[in-house]
């Protein structure tokens, strides 16, 4: 069954478009990103200053023993 032509609504594709667009953008962002980081220090320097025990969280600590009483 092929849709009326009215279902596809102006403000309803306005709306995709801009999620469309809001995401490509995102996307761009962040491998723009990931490509200066380095030159402008925000990369793995501050990573390597933070202690091995900063680092670790509960979820992925393999020497996390939890007890319940």
């Amino acid at each position: 069954m092929i849709a009326a032509p009215r279902d596809a609504t102006l403000p309803g594709m306005k709306f995709f478009v801009k999620a469309v667009v809001t995401g490509f953008a995102l996307s761009l962002g962040s491998a723009l990103f990931k490509k200066v980081q380095r030159h402008l220090g925000l990369g793995e320097d501050s990573e390597k200053a933070a202690p091995d025990a900063v680092k670790q969280d509960g979820a992925t600590d393999p020497g996390l023993q939890q007890k319940f009483s």
